[in-house]
C-alpha cells in the first residue's frame, strides 16, 4: 500500500508513514524513577519490556543494548524521570503487520514530580475493561486512565480507585493497591486488567508485606478497612490518609516500605 498524502495540522507531514503507536496504540511502555543518574530497578524495567514485545509480538531487533541507551539518557540526571516507550513501527493503513516490522523505540527524560507523602483516594465511576490477553500489560492503550483523569480532577480526592467491569478492586488510576485489615494484607490478582507495577511486585517479591493475600477483591472488602499503600516507580510507596471520605486512623507508612519513597 502506498500512502499518497499526510496532512498534520492541515499542513503536509513529510513522512510516507505514521508511527502504529500514534494510528492504534500499538506498543507499550515503561516508567523510571532515575536518582543521581542511576535508573532504579532497570533490570526489572527491561524484563517488563521483554515480556511486553513478547506478548505482543513486537520485533525489537535492539533490545539487547537498550539499557545502555537508558543509562545514557540518565547521565547526569540528579532527579528525574526516564520513560521507554517501545511501538510496532511502521506498517501502513491496516490493523495487519508484517512479523520482519521492526520496532520504534523511544527515550524520553524529564523532571520528577514532587515528592508526594500522602493521599486522598475516592472511587471511580469508570470501570476497567477486563483483557485477559492484555492484563498486566502497561501497553499504550490508556484512554481508560485519561478518561479517569478527567474524572477525578473534578472530583475531592489526590486519586480515585478503580474496580473492573464485574466490580473488583483493580488498582490506582497512577498506581496498584494494598490495604490491610484485621492483621492481614491484601492486593488484587491482575489477570483479567491492570496493570503490573514494577513497585508491586517488588514488594512482592521481597515479601515486604504479609501476611499477603492475592485474588479478586470486591469494593465491599475495603469497608473497614484500616490502612491503604498506594505503588508505582516513580514515587515509590505513598500511604492514604482518607478513603472515599473516611480519615484512616492507620495511616503512617510501615517502616519495611521506607526504602520505597522516593
Amino acid at each position: 500500500m502506498t500512502i499518497r498524502k499526510i496532512l498534520l495540522n492541515n499542513t503536509p507531514f513529510h513522512c510516507s508513514e505514521i508511527d502504529r503507536g500514534l494510528q492504534f496504540g500499538d506498543g507499550h511502555f515503561t516508567t523510571i524513577r532515575v536518582v543521581q543518574g542511576v535508573p532504579l530497578y532497570v533490570e526489572r524495567h527491561l524484563s517488563r519490556l521483554s515480556e511486553a514485545n513478547t506478548r505482543l509480538f513486537i520485533n525489537h531487533p535492539d533490545f539487547d543494548s537498550l539499557h545502555e541507551r537508558i543509562l545514557n539518557a540518565c547521565n547526569g540526571i540528579k532527579n528525574g524521570v526516564c520513560k521507554v516507550i517501545v511501538t510496532r513501527g511502521y506498517g501502513g493503513r491496516g490493523y495487519g503487520f508484517s512479523d520482519n516490522t521492526e520496532a520504534n523505540e523511544y527515550i524520553q527524560v524529564s523532571d520528577a514530580p514532587a515528592k508526594l507523602n500522602s493521599v486522598s483516594l475516592g472511587v471511580a465511576e469508570l470501570n476497567l475493561a477486563r483483557q485477559p490477553k492484555l492484563a498486566g500489560l502497561k501497553t499504550l492503550n490508556r484512554l481508560e486512565q485519561v478518561l479517569l483523569t478527567q474524572e477525578r480532577s473534578v472530583s475531592a480526592y489526590d486519586d480515585l480507585l478503580v474496580c473492573d467491569s464485574e466490580g473488583n478492586v483493580v488498582e490506582a488510576i497512577q498506581g496498584n493497591v494494598f490495604w490491610y485489615k484485621q492483621g492481614q494484607w491484601y492486593t488484587p490478582e491482575l489477570s483479567f486488567s491492570g496493570v503490573q507495577g514494577i513497585m508491586r511486585q517488588l514488594i512482592i517479591d521481597e515479601g515486604m508485606l504479609t501476611p499477603l493475600h492475592i485474588g479478586h477483591y470486591s469494593l465491599k472488602e475495603l469497608a473497614d478497612v484500616e490502612q491503604i499503600i498506594l505503588s508505582n516507580s516513580v514515587r515509590g510507596a505513598v500511604t492514604v490518609t482518607q478513603f472515599n471520605g473516611k480519615v484512616l486512623d492507620k495511616s503512617k507508612l510501615p517502616a519495611v516500605l521506607e526504602q520505597l519513597i522516593l
